[in-house]
C-alpha cells in the first residue's frame, strides 16, 4: 500500500505524518516552527529522511499559510517571512527527491473533508477555519477553486464592519470574527485589561459570559454578529450546498446551533429572502489532523494523476 507524507507548516508548529492510501494515520507528530525559512526546510527533509528509512514514500504533501499557486509557487507565505516569492515546491522536490505538491492551510483542511470528512457527500461547500485568524476554502465540482489570482476563498479579508479612520483591516472578518481578535482581544479591549493577559482564550470568554459577566456577554453576541454576516454574504454569493466551519470553536455545538440561528435571522429579517433556501453550517470534522490530512490528499490525488498521464503515453 502506497504511504504518503503530509507536513503542516504553521505558525507555531510543524505538524506532520505518515498517512496510507486509505487516509489512516501511521504515525504522527509535530515540531516547533524555525522562524528562518532554511531551518524549516532543514527540518522537512529530516523528516522526510526519517520516514524513508523504513517506508516507501510516494509523495509529500505540504501545506502553508498564504498565497498558493496552482504551481507551487508562494505569492506570501503567511507568518513564515522567508517564504514569501519562492517555489516551495520546486524547491523542496529538489531536496527530498521525490514528488511534492504545496497547498494553502485552508484549502489543505478542506480537501481534507472532501476526502474523508464532513465534505465527502457534497460537490460544492465552502469552508471557514476560525481560529487565531480567518481562513477560508471553496471547493467546486469537488475539487478547490483557486480564482485569477490563487487568493479565492480568502474569507478573512471580507469586510463586515463599518471603516473607521480609512483602516480597512479593521473592519475585516480575521479582526471581527477571529477567536483571538474578536473575541479575546475584544473583551480585553472592553475591560481595559493588558493585552498579555496569561490565560485568556476563546473558551475562557464563553465561561465568563455564562457567569454572568456582561461584557464578555457583549463581545460574544458582537462576533456571532460579525461572523453570521461574513458567512451570509458567502452563502448568497455562492451558494454552497453546505458551509463547514473549522477550528478548535467548531467543536462546540451549542457555537454551530447558534450560528446558524443568527445566519436564519439575518434571512428572515429580508423579505425578498423568505422563500429561497441558505445551505446549512456544520462542524468540520477534522480538527489539528486537518493540514496532514488534506496535504497527504493532495500528493495522493497528483500521483494517481500522473500514473493515469503516464500509463496513457505508454499505451
Amino acid at each position: 500500500m502506497d504511504k504518503f507524507i503530509g507536513i503542516d507548516i504553521g505558525g507555531t508548529n510543524i505538524k506532520y505524518g505518515l498517512l496510507d492510501e486509505k487516509g489512516n494515520i501511521l504515525h504522527k507528530d509535530k515540531i516547533k516552527t524555525s522562524p528562518e525559512g532554511s531551518e524549516i526546510i532543514r527540518n522537512i527533509k529530516r523528516i522526510v529522511e526519517s520516514y524513508k528509512e523504513a517506508h516507501e514514500i510516494s509523495a509529500v504533501g505540504i501545506s502553508v499559510p498564504g498565497v498558493v499557486e496552482e504551481s507551487g509557487f508562494l505569492t506570501t507565505g503567511g507568518a513564515i517571512f522567508d517564504f514569501y516569492g519562492i517555489h516551495l515546491k520546486d524547491l523542496l522536490e529538489k531536496e527530498l527527491g521525490v514528488h511534492v505538491t504545496v497547498e494553502n492551510d485552508a484549502n489543505s483542511a478542506a480537501l481534507a473533508e472532501k476526502w474523508l470528512g464532513a465534505g465527502r457527500d457534497y460537490r460544492n461547500y465552502f469552508t471557514a477555519v476560525v481560529g487565531t485568524g480567518i481562513g477560508g476554502a471553496i471547493i467546486i465540482n469537488n475539487d478547490v477553486y483557486r480564482g485569477a489570482h490563487a487568493t479565492a476563498g480568502e474569507f478573512g479579508f471580507m469586510i463586515n464592519a463599518p471603516i473607521l479612520n480609512g483602516d480597512t483591516r479593521l473592519a475585516s472578518v480575521s479582526l471581527t470574527s477571529s477567536v483571538q481578535s474578536g473575541l479575546v482581544q475584544r473583551y480585553l479591549d472592553e475591560t481595559g485589561q493588558e493585552t498579555n493577559q496569561q490565560n485568556l482564550d476563546g473558551e475562557s470568554v464563553f465561561k465568563l459570559a455564562e457567569s454572568g459577566d456582561v461584557q464578555a456577554k457583549a463581545v460574544i453576541d458582537a462576533f456571532y454578529d460579525h461572523l453570521a454576516i461574513g458567512i451570509y454574504n458567502v452563502l448568497v454569493s455562492l451558494d454552497p450546498e453546505v458551509v463547514l466551519i473549522g477550528g478548535g470553536i467548531s467543536a462546540n455545538q451549542s457555537f454551530i446551533k447558534e450560528l446558524n440561528r443568527r445566519v436564519q435571522g439575518l434571512q428572515t429579517g429580508h423579505r425578498d429572502m423568505k422563500n429561497m433556501t441558505l445551505a446549512e453550517i456544520l462542524p468540520c470534522h477534522f480538527l489539528n489532523d486537518a493540514g496532514i490530512v488534506g496535504a497527504s490528499y493532495k500528493a495522493m490525488k497528483e500521483c494517481r494523476e500522473r500514473t493515469l498521464v503516464k500509463g496513457g503515453q505508454e499505451s
